[in-house]
């Protein structure tokens, strides 16, 4: 939070540590909070489900990456023939737990865990995560190497403009990323770019918090 709030010595990410603990504080009034926030980054994931896949009809092994609290469940699970959620906050699984949507949940770090996770899924989804991350190389190739041929990535960041740095840790503690840089990110990791489209994420201190709803695919 120095570096947040100074600019200085950015770390490339947000520690586990930082994660855990910041969340599992959260994560009762976690719903809640972001209610009030008019919180879309769930919603915005399930519209870009209903034109990038097929009919919901279970066939897909999903993971939720950075599942939090489970609110993406009720737009993956009607898709998934089975839905892993995966988060480094156990207060935030507990919570998932309760929805009894998801077939499996874990605690982990996600690069560390999608590297382990060769051509294992069909379907990655992370909604309003990655923005705790600077550099987007290893968490999207890890990513990558998740997915199945054709499968799909889907992932909200926040904005940022593409006049300056290719990312920049915000006094909110959350990294914004520019157009180019995950455009390029994505493509280093040999996934092909289906659309960075601008989106509002939420209102935050009587203003729209602006992001990316990104797609990508890795070829058949």
């Amino acid at each position: 939070m120095p570096a947040a709030c100074t600019g200085a010595a950015a770390p490339p990410r947000a520690s586990d540590n930082y994660v855990r603990e910041t969340f599992d504080a959260f994560a009762g009034s976690f719903d809640q909070v972001l209610d009030q926030l008019g919180y879309r980054a769930p919603g915005l994931i399930g519209e870009l489900l209903g034109r990038e896949l097929p009919a919901a009809d279970g066939s897909l092994i999903i993971a939720d990456a950075g599942c939090g609290t489970g609110l993406c469940a009720d737009f993956l699970r009607p898709r998934a023939k089975r839905l892993i959620g995966v988060d480094l906050s156990p207060g935030m699984l507990t919570r998932a737990r309760a929805r009894a949507k998801y077939d499996d949940l874990v605690e982990a770090e996600l690069s560390a865990w999608l590297g382990s996770m060769r051509r294992a899924y069909d379907v990655i989804v992370s909604a309003d995560t990655l923005c705790y991350f600077g550099p987007l190389d290893v968490v999207i190739s890890a990513a990558a190497n998740a997915l199945r041929p054709g499968g799909l990535l889907a992932f909200t960041v926040e904005q940022a403009g593409d006049d300056g740095p290719p990312f920049t840790l915000n006094p909110s503690g959350r990294y914004s990323h520019a157009h180019g840089y995950v455009h390029d990110a994505i493509t280093a990791a040999r996934l092909a770019v289906n659309a960075i489209e601008p989106v509002v994420l939420r209102r935050e201190n009587g203003q729209d918090v602006a992001g990316w709803l990104v797609s990508a695919r890795r070829p058949a």
